[in-house]
């Protein structure tokens, strides 16, 4: 493998592991603002 294949697959590598990351902390900032959500409507005596 020549320097430049190993640079490209390292960049590849890293962008995807920045989508993941990203990804992932969006899905727990939107499952914390479910909770809070939730746990306002139950104090709020919005319950099913």
């Amino acid at each position: 493998m020549t320097d430049r294949t190993a640079r490209a697959n390292t960049s590849w590598l890293r962008r995807i592991g920045w989508l993941v990351l990203i990804w992932a902390f969006s899905v727990m900032s939107l499952a914390i603002a479910a909770a809070f959500f939730r746990l306002f409507m139950s104090l709020a005596g919005l319950t099913l």
